[in-house]
């Protein structure tokens, strides 16, 4: 019996952690399983199953609620941030439309003299086309520099933010995780605190986290920077 409640526990624990994003790095947390995996298995021949399965029904939620919480605000991070990279993209992508009617213009004077039959008139036709647009061309150079500057300078801003925000997850998830672990197996060792019936865990995972402030901070880089 003892052995059999250990191993659901031990598959319980494994399922936890697959809960979390595809690719997140949560070794700390990873290693924590590995150790209570290992801690469980030592001793299947002397806790007492009663004991075991006590700790079990009242730490699972726990840790389940915690996996979810990092899952949910981790993809949240991601969402907003690719959300704000694409409305900034459309944003400067509207502009490209004012370079690209700047451009047909510059062209079209040229255009103009190629229909010029005699060649010197075709030659001067070329200065005096080239005279006129070499302001427009350095406009639309430094135009072009200064977008191409500001997109840039946007969307590795927006990166940074989402990088402080899925640290922030991953920090809140890793810390909650090993406390819970830690709680986990002195309950193993000595049962639960002062009653064997499940109550409210003052390890319980925060409904919020410092995640949800850098979600929102990621959310302000969906604003259109000035070009």
């Amino acid at each position: 019996m003892q052995t059999v409640a250990v191993t659901c526990f031990c598959l319980a624990l494994i399922g936890a952690a697959a809960a979390i994003p595809f690719g997140v790095d949560v070794r700390s947390a990873d290693h924590g399983v590995l150790r209570l995996l290992a801690e469980a298995n030592a001793m299947s021949g002397t806790a007492d199953p009663a004991v075991t399965t006590e700790c079990f029904n009242y730490y699972m939620p726990i840790i389940n609620k915690i996996s979810a919480n990092f899952s949910t605000q981790y993809e949240q991070c991601v969402t907003v941030a690719t959300q704000a990279s694409a409305n900034l993209t459309a944003t400067a992508a509207q502009n490209r439309v004012a370079f690209v009617n700047q451009t047909a213009s510059i062209c079209s004077a040229f255009t103009t003299c190629n229909s010029d039959n005699d060649t010197l008139d075709f030659f001067n036709c070329y200065v005096t086309a080239a005279s006129a647009d070499i302001l427009d061309i350095y406009t639309l150079s430094d135009s072009a520099s200064t977008a191409a500057l500001s997109l840039k300078s946007g969307l590795q801003m927006i990166s940074d933010k989402e990088t402080s925000c899925t640290s922030d997850a991953q920090r809140t998830y890793t810390t909650q995780t090993a406390e819970t672990y830690k709680e986990l197996y002195a309950c193993f060792v000595s049962g639960l605190p002062g009653s064997t019936t499940a109550a409210t865990s003052s390890t319980a995972p925060p409904e919020s986290s410092a995640a949800d402030d850098s979600t929102a901070s990621v959310a302000s880089s969906a604003a259109p920077l000035a070009s």
